[in-house]
């Protein structure tokens, strides 16, 4: 599925490319900067072994948030940035577990957060302001872009919808974070209008910074557009792979992006 016809301002336009092969062509120089997330912070030492030997230059930081309970990425900003990495900041707010696929139950009947009772507009609201919080108290300076994590449905409810908008017009509205969307193909079209209305709602002129999880087509050496979405900033093409760089194995997502430090370098 691509891009349906939307209102000039919101379209996001779908670029098709073409390659064609030859036996004795070189290979095609890379045309994004590789980077990758994982759930769990690797530790200093092995961020370390893979800076330099490993392709990747960036990494997905996970602040804390309502669907993604760790905290092993706080406080790690420093370290990071002195080793030499770039960041991706990911807020995994809450999701709509009765439409995703494949989900046995929804974590509402146990559970006080991650849960499709919790996608209304207040929570929306205050997700994005612990949003801010979180990156603020690791030193993220003002401007840097924080992704929200939208996983994938089956269809977007009006709940979703109203939690999104939420969080997107909280973020802009403090004036201090710039508000990404990180979504699947399946629903990229979509929830990126969600996003874009926000931002012309606030006179935002800007494209609003788009992480598209997309495996069809995807090389380490892509450009993100070329993943379809030309609003793309991220491509995700790889999950849960594994790795070994220095002598050091990790299991990752793998990713492309236009910058080095996607969440600042737009």
């Amino acid at each position: 599925m691509r891009i349906n016809a939307l209102p000039a301002a919101l379209t996001v336009v779908v670029l098709l490319s073409a390659c064609a092969a030859s036996r004795v062509a070189a290979p095609a120089p890379a045309r994004g900067i590789p980077g990758f997330d994982t759930r769990d912070y690797p530790g200093d030492a092995a961020m370390r072994a893979w800076f330099g030997p490993s392709p990747y230059r960036w990494v997905g930081y996970y602040l804390p948030s309502p669907c993604y309970t760790g905290t092993t990425w706080a406080g790690r900003r420093a370290a990071l940035r002195d080793i030499g990495w770039g960041f991706a900041l990911l807020f995994v707010g809450e999701q709509d577990w009765r439409a995703m696929p494949g989900a046995m139950a929804d974590p509402a009947v146990a559970e006080p957060r991650c849960s499709s009772v919790h996608l209304t507009p207040e929570r929306g609201r205050t997700h994005a302001g612990d949003a801010a919080s979180a990156a603020a108290a690791d030193g993220f300076p003002a401007g840097t872009v924080i992704f929200l994590d939208v996983e994938r449905v089956e269809s977007v409810s009006p709940e979703l919808r109203a939690y999104i908008r939420a969080w997107v017009s909280g973020l802009l509205g403090g004036d201090r974070y710039v508000p990404g969307l990180y979504a699947h193909d399946i629903n990229v079209e979509e929830l990126y209008v969600i996003v874009a209305e926000a931002f012309a709602a606030h006179g935002r002129t800007d494209r609003a910074p788009l992480w598209v999880a997309r495996s069809s087509g995807f090389d380490v050496r892509s450009a993100p557009g070329e993943s379809g979405y030309a609003a793309a900033l991220i491509w995700q093409g790889v999950l849960n792979t594994r790795e070994e760089w220095n002598g050091t194995e990790l299991n990752i997502d793998v990713n492309v992006s236009s910058s080095a430090d996607p969440s600042r370098g737009r």
